[in-house]
């Protein structure tokens, strides 16, 4: 008789195994790790962050919506300052700001203006003194033509070129800031303007206080019949225009660059084919030779006894049919 005791072998499967221990905790303190870091990199920014910068990012928050409109919430192209680690200041103290304009404005400008003749090297015409606008009016075509390739530069270099359009016109320069299918100047409606375009006034304000020409603003809006018996789009685009001035004028733009602010409703569609299309809903900035402002002053001053009106209004009153009881004695 065999008293050896017989040898239960048990054998688990792999699967029955991992039962044990499938590493589900790993994706739940992973979950954690990343709540945690996310919370301190909020109190990091309350800690270091301005009540101007906190201010901003409320009022960014309560005019944005990621529901409304086409615009895409996680697109780097729709802020004006991407997300950078490199250490440069913060994007909201630089919106901001209305002291002294960047280096990026308008270096075209100064490379054109400032370039000593008969040099070719690329760090010529940069500097602190010489990548600057210079002060002073802008009337003869060649300065026109260096002031709308200095607008192309700060389009270009704040990614702005859809938003931002220069065209040379007889009376002088037409600064086109309009909507695109990504970016809203204002939510539907309203007159607030969104925090881009209100960065990109506040940068471009430095660069109109440097530009001794007058300035004519006028609101645009596109097609679309606005739903009230009281408020038309006449008053939306002149509520806009009107926010625009202010914008430049918190900016450090001068007020009395301003010589007329104006509405045009849907009169106006720079595209007709589509009256709703994003490019109809602008502000446009007419920067004024001199004769163009001489013209505007002929037209609406009453001082002026040669202006067109005066003119028109002392010829009718000459051309008035005579009584005859006017001879009568």
């Amino acid at each position: 008789m065999n008293d050896t005791a017989p040898v239960i072998i048990r054998r688990v499967s792999r699967a029955k195994a991992g039962r044990k221990s499938n590493g589900a905790w790993k994706v739940a303190f992973a979950d954690f790790t990343l709540a945690m870091m996310a919370f301190f990199m909020v109190l990091w920014i309350l800690e270091v962050s301005t009540v101007k910068e906190r201010t901003k990012v409320a009022s960014y928050m309560r005019t944005q919506s990621i529901l409304g409109g086409n615009s895409h919430p996680f697109d780097a192209m729709n802020s004006p300052y991407p997300v950078d680690l490199g250490g440069t200041p913060s994007p909201v103290e630089m919106a901001v700001s209305v002291h002294e304009p960047q280096q990026t404005f308008v270096a075209g400008m100064s490379a054109h203006l400032q370039i000593p003749e008969g040099k070719r090297e690329p760090s010529a015409g940069v500097g602190e003194k010489l990548n600057s606008l210079i002060s002073g009016q802008y009337d003869s075509p060649p300065d026109l033509s260096l002031l709308a390739q200095a607008f192309q530069n700060f389009a270009e270099v704040n990614q702005a070129e859809a938003n931002l359009v220069i065209e040379a016109m007889p009376a002088g320069l037409r600064v086109i800031i309009r909507d695109s299918e990504n970016r809203q100047m204002f939510q539907r409606g309203q007159v607030e303007m969104t925090p881009y375009f209100e960065d990109l006034l506040l940068k471009l304000a430095p660069v109109f206080s440097r530009i001794h020409n007058r300035l004519l603003i006028s609101g645009h809006t596109d097609g679309t019949a606005f739903n009230s018996s009281q408020y038309s789009n006449w008053e939306l685009s002149g509520d806009r225009a009107l926010q625009a001035r202010q914008v430049l004028a918190a900016g450090g733009m001068p007020v009395q660059r301003v010589a007329q602010v104006s509405a045009f409703a849907e009169t106006m569609l720079l595209n007709k084919a589509q009256p709703g299309a994003s490019e109809n809903r602008r502000i446009e900035i007419l920067i004024l030779t001199s004769k163009a402002e001489q013209q505007l002053k002929d037209m609406f001053s009453s001082e002026n006894k040669s202006n067109e009106l005066n003119k028109a209004a002392d010829a009718a009153l000459q051309n008035q049919p005579v009584l005859r009881t006017d001879y009568q004695d």
